[in-house]
């Protein structure tokens, strides 16, 4: 914590003197019997509050009479950058050791410990922010030790973490900055009280119990890690791909665990946060999300989903996991991953223009008089409008779409991908006119590229 004042009291830049006092103090602390070599590394200089959460799982169990597992819990930034992290090591190894090997010598501190010998391997160990530009850029933050040579040391990370940038994975396509959002995953069971009232206490026991020993199974096949599950209540932390698959298989699984009992539901919040916003910012918003979007505004049985930004809220969709349409039901989620996916360009396929999203929003915005369109609203079409083919022009407006072959197919199959998510599908079945927003477009968009919205490197 940079803007904290460090323990030992010492300022080292003052006098040789107070920077010996202060070595010598760290040694000290390090010389303890319960600190390991990876609990307090060489040349690290804590504040107070950081040395407590850095040492509080030692003593836990003396503390609080149960050991908290600090291996359970990644940071943020680790979170968000593993699929990247995934991807990196096998594409660009000599690269990912090269900067590895940087870090190590820039900090003056052993490498991490390596049974397999493998470079990548200490790459993969690597503290997430060491990952990231804006945090090796900043000498505040990013903190080298000899001063003299601070300046090299620094533009040589810059550059060897911009070659790990600019290497092919192997779809072809450059491996780019790791993504600067993880996903936050609360769950809880509805209307609990009047589920064990109708079914018995002991059928809704048993099937909580069935629930919450398969959470952590489910949320680590999606790469996440669980935080808690107790009953019917979790907090997960995930990577942003997989984070609404994760929630909808939870959901299917509270049901089944209930022999798909009637009114055994699920409701969800997956908040996409930066990794810089303080955590419990994000977690008031995930609660937020859950109890007042989720169950109260949307009548339960429903998903909610967000993404904040540093400067604030950027959209919040809210479904109930199954939408119906032209007769037949379907999966919110996997109709908005369809959705993502034709707004993401690859693999030779020119998708949809991300321009179509504002272009609709903005459109939108002037039909319905929203002049400002704000996360989370919904308005009425007016009477008049041919919403079908509305969005088909728009689409066949898509600069990308132009050089698309069979374009009338693909303008019809994607019209039916935007349609999908603009309705409001509540847990009561609204009848029409049913409100629109544009929230899930803006989430698809996200989902399509987490950080397309920053500056390039």
């Amino acid at each position: 914590m940079h803007d904290l004042q460090e323990l030992s009291g010492y300022v080292r830049g003052e006098s040789q003197a107070g920077r010996e006092r202060q070595d010598e103090f760290w040694e000290r602390v390090r010389d303890q019997a319960l600190v390991g070599e990876l609990d307090l590394r060489e040349n690290e200089r804590l504040c107070a509050v950081a040395l407590v959460k850095r040492l509080f799982p030692l003593v836990s169990r003396a503390a609080l009479d149960w050991r908290v597992d600090a291996t359970s819990w990644p940071s943020t930034a680790h979170i968000g950058a593993l699929p990247w992290i995934e991807r990196a090591g096998p594409a660009a190894p000599q690269e990912a050791e090269r900067y590895a090997v940087a870090v190590r010598d820039a900090m003056r501190s052993p490498p991490p410990v390596d049974d397999t010998g493998s470079g990548t391997a200490a790459f993969a160990r690597l503290d997430a922010n060491w990952l990231h530009l804006d945090f090796v850029r900043d000498d505040r933050r990013c903190r080298l030790l000899d001063a003299d040579d601070e300046g090299r040391a620094r533009e040589d990370l810059i550059r060897l973490l911009k070659g790990v940038y600019k290497v092919a994975d192997g779809s072809g396509r450059p491996l780019g900055r790791p993504s600067t959002f993880y996903a936050l995953l609360k769950a809880d069971g509805d209307r609990l009280g009047r589920l064990a009232s109708e079914a018995g206490p002991e059928l809704v026991g048993k099937a909580l119990a069935r629930f919450t020993r398969e959470v952590p199974e489910i949320v680590a096949k999606h790469r996440g890690v669980t935080v808690y599950a107790g009953g019917d209540d979790l907090l997960a932390m995930l990577p942003v791909p997989g984070a609404l698959s994760c929630a909808e298989a939870l959901s299917n699984r509270y049901r089944s665990a209930f022999g798909d009992q009637p009114g055994a539901t699920l409701s969800a919040a997956v908040l996409f946060p930066h990794i810089r916003l303080p955590l419990r910012t994000a977690l008031t918003e995930a609660g937020r999300l859950l109890d007042d979007v989720a169950k109260d505004g949307n009548g339960r049985d429903s998903l909610a989903a967000g993404v904040l930004k540093p400067g604030g809220a950027h959209c919040q969709w809210v479904t109930t996991w199954s939408r119906r349409r032209a007769g037949r039901d379907y999966s919110a989620v996997r109709s908005l991953q369809s959705l993502a996916q034709k707004l993401s360009a690859h693999d030779g396929n020119p998708g949809l223009s991300s321009s179509l999203v504002y272009r609709v929003r903005e459109t939108l915005s002037l039909l319905c008089e929203r002049p400002r369109w704000e996360p989370g609203m919904w308005a009425d079409l007016p009477g008049d409008l041919d919403a079908v083919a509305f969005l088909r022009a728009e689409i066949l407006r898509s600069r990308s779409l132009r050089s698309a072959s069979e374009v009338e197919e693909q303008a019809a199959e994607w019209t039916e991908l935007v349609r999908a998510v603009l309705p409001r599908a509540r847990a009561d079945r609204e009848t029409a006119p049913v409100p629109v927003g544009v929230d899930g477009l803006l989430l698809a968009r996200f989902l399509a590229d987490p950080d397309g919205w920053e500056a390039g490197p």
